[in-house]
């Protein structure tokens, strides 16, 4: 009997959907409850909702946050949830999207690696190692297939097949190749996943500044970080250092002593955030959004950690 995955309470994912086929259903059951409809700007809609996964129609060039693409997607059809997996950078995505489908829709899920090898495949088994070893679903198993039409048959009645998008993998050739049909014979349908690294944006926390005409001397005393930002009217205008604070005289306003800031956008990859941590000597780095406003705070420590877990949405 294949266990039926059960998802941590709280572990929820932001989900954002656009118009498509099959979108509104995927993303609600991926969210857990209700998934949020993107606005006529994307960008802004996947920030706002720090979503941690956006279903489309298609995969396009976008490539803020991680993505699933639905094909034939019908939930009253599912008997069970089948992760292809491969080697490549997507398939721990597929793993967990075909995790939370099965607990959502209470139906079995297997991770299952495909070799047209029909002796030994080191690269199949310890990618489907890795893969189980990261998501916890207990069915695992390597189908031998030769063709993408005996890889479809092999696939159990009612399975439906999540998968990284289209590379250089046995699936994902099959995908966008001659066999394309391993998408469209898919028992009950296909969801196409594409991993994208975690942004600043899912990692800040609430932004703290002191204002220009704040006196050193009260700034010096209200600060506990090395570095302060300071803006004005929201903007992250410079940044003051305690030793300047220390040395200045105590009414000098901090516009007076500060330096051009350094900081992060909202929309970039973690590793920005952690490359100027040295230049904040621990304190939090400052994220602003494209006009410049002071958006929130990273701790250099915890991005480090974030990225280095970094496989897309736990």
């Amino acid at each position: 009997m294949i266990e039926r995955p059960r998802l941590p309470r709280g572990d929820a994912w932001s989900v954002v959907w656009t118009r498509g086929e099959g979108c509104p259903d995927l993303a609600h059951l991926l969210a857990g409850g209700e998934a949020q409809r993107a606005g006529p700007d994307l960008l802004v809609s996947c920030i706002e909702a720090r979503a941690d996964l956006l279903v489309g129609r298609k995969l396009a060039s976008f490539d803020l946050v991680s993505m699933a693409v639905p094909y034939g997607f019908d939930p009253a059809r599912v008997q069970t949830v089948v992760a292809a997996i491969a080697g490549g950078p997507h398939s721990v995505l597929a793993a967990r999207v075909a995790r939370r489908l099965a607990a959502a829709l209470d139906v079995p899920a297997a991770l299952v690696a495909a070799s047209p090898d029909p002796n030994t495949d080191p690269t199949a088994e310890e990618a489907l190692e890795r893969a189980a070893s990261l998501v916890p679903i207990p069915e695992k198993r390597l189908l031998r297939a030769a063709t993408p039409g005996a890889a479809g048959r092999a696939l159990p009645p009612g399975s439906l097949l999540v998968l990284g998008a289209p590379g250089g993998t046995w699936w994902q050739r099959q995908f966008t190749g001659p066999g394309r049909q391993l998408r469209l014979g898919a028992p009950a349908g296909a969801v196409v996943v594409r991993r994208a690294p975690r942004r600043c944006f899912h990692q800040m926390a609430e932004p703290t500044a002191m204002g220009v005409h704040m006196p050193a001397g009260e700034a010096l005393r209200l600060a506990e970080a090395a570095v302060v930002p300071v803006a004005e009217e929201g903007r992250l205008v410079g940044l003051v250092r305690r030793p300047v604070l220390a040395a200045a005289a105590p009414a000098t306003p901090l516009g007076a002593l500060m330096e051009a800031p350094a900081f992060a956008l909202a929309e970039d990859p973690l590793d920005v955030a952690v490359g100027l941590a040295p230049l904040f000597a621990g304190a939090a780095v400052p994220v602003v959004d494209s006009s410049g406003r002071l958006c929130g705070m990273i701790d250099p420590a915890a991005a480090r950690a974030a990225e280095a877990a970094d496989e897309g949405p736990a």
